[in-house]
């Protein structure tokens, strides 16, 4: 027989329960049925331990009263005939009655009071690495950015078409990636290539709190000939729920056939398709480019290495242009790790034997708490106990964010009408 796990009892019925655990240990089955009178009062486990303990006991003993002994635990709400290790199935089996006995056990397993039916929950990927400038010179280069809006995706945009702005493309580089160095540099009258172009789009958008990395974009055979890679950034806007890349460069960004700005792993995917060249959309007065300068830039998405990633399914080169070494702290198979969904939403539980309350927390960088919202309420908190009113209850869970909120998760739970048996 399994010890049960319950609250501290009484002293007093805590020392019958010893006893009485004992005598069915050591099948002192007359001791046992000697304390029944003593068992019945403890409501608690009478039903769903010491009545089919004892009904095993009377059996054991030839005595009539253990059918009665049984079906008295039956009627109570015995349900957890596995407690007794086959014990009730090898004593009781032979009886004529045992299959509706059977029948009647399984009918006593209540539904659960609570059941939680949807929950939002992260799925598997690895921590995300933005690319930022120092906290002591953040503050300096918000100070020369656009002033950012009310929306993500507008503020990414006007920023995207400032970048592209700043300066004529070049070959220059810079040996420091700091976007205000960039920035004063380009004051003085120097000009630069991709690689700048992205250092300060990606710290600009960090800066205004929009997480963003820097991706290095490769051709097909990079491991040799010239011109192979482009760089870009990659930001998590909040309005659209998604990952976008941003060609500081070109001052554009990519869409699908229904105007969905994309993503560098939904590039890669529709170039390794062998799809038709996406749209290449220039931001705020940036010209679009033309369809022929569109289908050189979508040679580009052979493969990539993002902020802390790269990824390839098959082999890998891991050196660019026959001339430097292809840096990433980690080499990946599955690219999808490395693209965590920044409005995921993990769910925990707590609580008491009579309450249960959820815990919602987010890995969002710039997220500054959870809301909840149910049909009336607006509520900014991470924590709720469960309403245990009977029905169908729902939350939708958003972090909040300096642009709003992110994109609503369902957590929803069902709280039945139903008496709940006391059990061990």
């Amino acid at each position: 027989m399994t010890e049960p796990v319950d609250d501290l009892p009484s002293r007093e019925l805590a020392e019958l329960r010893l006893r009485a655990e004992q005598f069915a240990r050591d099948e002192d089955d007359q001791s046992l049925l000697d304390l029944v009178g003593e068992l019945r009062a403890d409501e608690q486990w009478w039903a769903h331990l010491w009545g089919p303990a004892a009904a095993i006991a009377a059996r054991r003993l030839g005595s009539p009263e253990a059918v009665g002994l049984l079906k008295e635990s039956i009627a109570g709400g015995f349900s957890q005939p596995e407690l007794f290790e086959g014990e009730l199935e090898k004593l009781f089996g032979v009886d004529a009655t045992w299959p509706d006995l059977q029948r009647r056990i399984q009918a006593n397993v209540p539904l659960p009071l609570v059941e939680l039916t949807e929950w939002p929950e992260p799925g598997p990927s690895l921590p995300v690495e933005l690319y930022r400038i120092s906290p002591e010179r953040e503050a300096a280069l918000l100070e020369r950015l656009p002033e950012a809006s009310g929306s993500a995706w507008e503020t990414a945009t006007r920023l995207l078409a400032w970048v592209h702005d700043s300066w004529a493309h070049a070959n220059d580089h810079v040996e420091d990636p700091d976007a205000l160095n960039v920035l004063e540099r380009v004051d003085a009258g120097a000009r630069f290539a991709c690689v700048e172009y992205s250092i300060v789009l990606s710290q600009a958008l960090n800066a205004v709190r929009i997480p963003s990395r820097r991706v290095d974009l490769r051709q097909l055979n990079h491991h040799v000939g010239v011109g192979r890679g482009h760089v870009v950034s990659e930001a998590w806007i909040d309005d659209l729920d998604r990952w976008v890349l941003l060609d500081g460069q070109n001052g554009s960004y990519w869409t699908d056939t229904d105007g969905n700005p994309l993503g560098v792993q939904e590039l890669q995917r529709l170039a390794a398709a062998g799809s038709a060249v996406p749209a290449f959309v220039g931001a705020g007065a940036v010209e679009s480019l033309t369809e022929q300068q569109a289908a050189a830039w979508f040679t580009y998405f052979a493969s990539a290495t993002t902020t802390g990633y790269t990824w390839a399914e098959g082999s890998f080169a891991p050196v660019f242009q026959a001339m430097r070494a292809i840096r990433t702290p980690r080499l990946l198979r599955d690219g999808d790790l490395a693209y965590p969904r920044l409005s995921a939403i993990t769910t925990g539980l707590d609580g008491t034997g009579t309450t249960s309350t959820v815990r919602f927390s987010h890995s969002h960088p710039y997220g500054t708490g959870i809301r909840l919202r149910t049909g009336t309420e607006v509520v900014d908190t991470e924590e709720r106990t469960l309403d245990l009113t009977p029905g169908v209850h729902e939350l939708a869970v958003t972090i909040v964010t300096p642009y709003g909120e992110t994109a609503a998760r369902r957590f929803s739970y069902l709280v039945r009408e139903v008496s709940r048996t006391s059990g061990p």
